[in-house]
């Protein structure tokens, strides 16, 4: 393509230069190809959808730290303990629901004995179940000392009165672990264990002689 030449000098039209140039600059030459997009909006689309759940977040928080002390760092700390509040909550119903489920397996036509819930402590204890080993070994203690009239009926006495009636470190180190593991979500270990079947051995034996 032939272009004429614009002059410089003296008596140039400034508004011939102008025209030149932008026929110049608009030649195919000075811009890329355009490619066909026939996917553009669809492409565009989806990955508006799939950002759209992870920006969500960053822009709730820009809007409440203008609302709580501390700006974004204090919208991230409430987060945080919104969650760990969660997770202790959820952490203490699954604990009551596997000691009900370990209660409800223990269930017959008629109350468990100490004798049988020892037996379903060893089991539990052979198969790995450290969790429900403490917990049936506590009941099993209980049992134990409710047939030994030590105590009021396992299935009714409170943890607190079976410590003002016993005065026994034991069982009060007992209950404090069994509370842990049962309520607070702490894992059993071999040793929680071992240490539960000694201790309600004298614990019970002590009881007896009462």
């Amino acid at each position: 393509m032939t272009v004429a030449k614009v002059g410089v000098g003296t008596g140039t039209d400034p508004d011939a230069a102008r025209r030149a140039a932008r026929a110049i600059l608009a030649e195919g030459r000075f811009h890329a190809p355009g490619v066909p997009r026939p996917l553009h909006g669809v492409l565009t689309a989806i990955g508006d959808a799939v950002s759209a759940p992870f920006s969500a977040p960053g822009h709730l928080v820009d809007d409440l730290s203008t609302a709580v002390p501390g700006g974004i760092a204090g919208v991230w700390a409430a987060f945080a303990i919104v969650v760990l509040a969660l997770t202790a909550l959820l952490a203490r119903q699954h604990a009551h629901r596997a000691l009900r489920g370990a209660s409800a397996g223990t269930s017959a036509a008629s109350p468990a004995g100490g004798a049988e819930l020892e037996r379903l402590a060893d089991r539990a204890e052979h198969d790995g179940r450290l969790e429900d080993a403490v917990r049936l070994r506590f009941r099993a203690g209980l049992a134990r000392l409710s047939e030994r009239r030590a105590i009021a009926s396992a299935s009714t006495v409170r943890t607190a009165e079976v410590s003002r009636a016993l005065h026994s470190p034991p069982f009060d180190r007992l209950a404090h672990r069994f509370d842990e593991i049962a309520y607070g979500g702490v894992p059993a270990a071999p040793d929680d264990v071992a240490q539960a079947r000694r201790d309600w051995a004298a614990v019970v034996a002590r009881g007896a002689k009462r």
